[in-house]
């Protein structure tokens, strides 16, 4: 009797376990499910800030619309854009699905960023002319930074940019990157990234197709940069009146910045700022500027303003020995100063100059795509770019 009694004891401990273990299996199944119904959703965010999107935690929807409600100056901009840079005022049925309004907060620093994503469906034209071209997104967006003050429990509203658009000639894809310090933050830079296209119309002049221009039969971007920082005159944001905005962006005309200019670069298709200039400026050595030039040189133009004590440089591909290996690195800059091979850390170059020009290459093994992983000036007493530890050997 107590042997069978036992028994029965440990059968019922046995499918209580083998229960409890279904459980777990379909828990971490839910959670797995989740988590890539999450980053499928979190892939035009990638599309559009690939240096902050794994950086940001999104809202809730409600949250989301309590956010924007009552933000009619933002909404009123928003419209703007929509109406006179997206073709709104053309074709009326191009709206902003502000219930599918999306929110994002960053924490950096101890500082709070919030962002924006508002969809806008495409115009008849346009949908009907990229519906065969797998690497434009199903919408236009409007994209919104915010920066919150802690103490006052308000956001300022900072940047309005579409995210992506056609003109006549370019498809255009702003993104904006954090510059971000060891204790503060230093900056925002905004990216603008241009591929040059071939339009096709029919005989009603409709767009009915696309053809990108390439070098080396590789898609062919353009980039232009402007860094804002963060300093005594960011206490505040101005706005250019609408008729007067630069490339019709609302961004802060009374902050100091910093111009940008660069080589062309590698433009991935399905997704386009894989190579961008933004990886240069991420201080995240696993990510490189690739150009796309038809001598395989590059060239940054950064006008800081004044003379600068060094640059840093960490050259290639620099995500790991193979890949570094692989493509082209940086041999000489401005033609007096020589990197280091086989150097996948930070190389010191004491330039007064804030432009870099590259002159010669070591090649890659396999590829003749000449990278730059990462790229730094010291001017002042301090990084412009983010802080960097120097190892005094």
């Amino acid at each position: 009797m107590q042997a069978r009694c036992l028994s029965q004891i440990y059968g019922l401990k046995r499918n209580m376990n083998k229960f409890v273990n279904m459980r777990k299996s379909i828990f971490i199944a839910l959670i797995l499910l989740c988590l890539s119904s999450a980053f499928a959703e979190a892939a035009d965010m990638e599309y559009f800030l690939p240096t902050e999107y794994q950086l940001m935690t999104e809202l809730y929807k409600n949250d989301a619309q309590g956010f924007i409600k009552g933000k009619e100056e933002f909404l009123k901009k928003c419209e703007y854009i929509n109406s006179r840079v997206l073709s709104g005022r053309e074709y009326p049925e191009q709206k902003i699905l502000y219930d599918n309004a999306r929110v994002f907060f960053e924490n950096v620093n101890y500082e709070k960023y919030i962002w924006v994503l508002l969809p806008i469906t495409r115009n008849n034209d346009e949908a009907e002319a990229v519906k065969n071209t797998d690497w434009a997104t199903e919408f236009q967006y409007i994209l919104a930074l915010f920066k919150h003050r802690q103490k006052e429990n308000k956001s300022d509203l900072i940047f309005i940019a579409p995210t992506c658009f056609f003109d006549a000639v370019h498809f255009t894809i702003n993104t904006f990157e954090i510059i971000k310090g060891k204790n503060k933050n230093k900056g925002v830079i905004h990216f603008r990234n241009l591929l040059r296209y071939d339009l096709t119309c029919d005989s009603n002049n409709h767009w009915n197709g696309f053809s990108y221009r390439k070098t080396k039969e590789q898609a062919e971007g353009y980039v232009m940069g402007d860094y804002y920082l963060f300093d005594e005159k960011s206490s505040t944001v101005e706005f250019e009146k609408e008729d007067e905005l630069p490339d019709f962006i609302y961004r802060p005309k009374n902050w100091n910045k910093i111009p940008i200019n660069a080589s062309a670069f590698l433009w991935e298709l399905k997704n386009p700022l894989k190579y961008g200039l933004q990886n240069a400026f991420d201080q995240n050595p696993a990510t490189s500027f690739v150009e796309n030039t038809e001598n395989d040189l590059m060239s940054l133009d950064i006008w800081i303003g004044e003379s600068v004590e060094k640059a840093a440089l960490i050259n290639g591909y620099a995500k790991n020995t193979d890949l570094y290996k692989a493509n082209n690195r940086i041999k000489s800059v401005l033609a007096h100063f020589d990197l280091s091979d086989d150097e996948l850390g930070y190389q010191f170059i004491p330039c007064k100059s804030s432009n870099i020009a590259v002159t010669s290459i070591y090649g890659g093994s396999k590829y003749s795509d000449t990278c730059l992983a990462e790229v730094n000036f010291f001017c002042g007493g301090e990084w412009i770019f983010g802080d960097i530890e120097e190892v005094n050997e």
